[in-house]
């Protein structure tokens, strides 16, 4: 079920919009604030200028909007033959794959995560590492915690590809993250293999299938992505000398 998940989430993010640019995101967010603050949180980290409680209003506020977002859009592909299918997958469901991803990316740099995009807009290895288990957070997979508590201080500070690949090998064991990963992922595959079985049955009767998948979309979004944001949340007040 690895290969499951790598390819779902490789095929998502050739999604247009899919791949989060960390400094144009952050200078949309903040554009309100002066320029030389703006400055420093592209260049530097929004835990540099903003206090915890500011960062988590900007966090609660992206929610909302992903959620509202998600939410409308599985109302309407939930009707036969509104939006279609893409492949074998649930065109809803994709829709909310595309926005946990999405937001996954967004919290991280919100909370000082790094860009986890290369030069060609996609993700790094350990880009992907860190999405997978902020996904695994959010879809409730235990051990998806331990790979953002292990990479928590480093992936917050601006260091080089070098440094960071030293790091991985040495302080973070890169035998053991990988294996968490690896666990990580199995799971995610499975949880996807499920879906879209249940999803494409779900679509018998036309309207109240939409409504139904809109109502699902929004009980299981928001809480996957608050679940996310808390944990978070928690990891950036318990370090708070940590910077990019």
């Amino acid at each position: 079920m690895t290969n499951t998940w790598n390819k779902f989430l490789e095929m998502i993010m050739k999604v247009p919009g899919a791949a989060v640019s960390r400094d144009v995101f952050l200078g949309n967010t903040f554009k309100l604030l002066p320029i030389e603050t703006r400055k420093k949180i592209v260049e530097g980290s929004p835990r540099e200028v903003l206090t915890a409680e500011q960062i988590d209003s900007a966090a609660k506020r992206i929610i909302a909007k992903e959620t509202a977002k998600v939410t409308t859009i599985s109302a309407v592909s939930g009707i036969p033959g509104g939006l279609g299918l893409l492949a074998t997958v649930p065109v809803d469901m994709v829709s909310y794959y595309y926005h946990i991803i999405t937001l996954g990316q967004k919290l991280g740099y919100l909370y000082g995560y790094d860009n986890m995009l290369d030069q060609d807009n996609k993700l790094t290895e350990q880009g992907r590492e860190i999405l997978t288990g902020f996904i695994g957070v959010m879809s409730n997979v235990t051990a998806a915690n331990e790979i953002i508590k292990a990479v928590a201080k480093e992936t917050t500070k601006k260091v080089s590809a070098d440094a960071v690949n030293k790091m991985t090998g040495t302080v973070l064991s890169k035998k053991m993250m990988s294996h968490t990963v690896e666990n990580v992922a199995k799971k995610l595959g499975s949880q996807i293999s499920a879906k879209t079985s249940s999803r494409v049955a779900s679509k018998v009767i036309p309207l109240i299938s939409g409504i139904v998948c809109g109502a699902l979309t929004f009980a299981a979004f928001r809480p996957a992505a608050k679940r996310l944001q808390k944990s978070l949340s928690q990891l950036n007040k318990l370090n708070p000398a940590i910077a990019c």
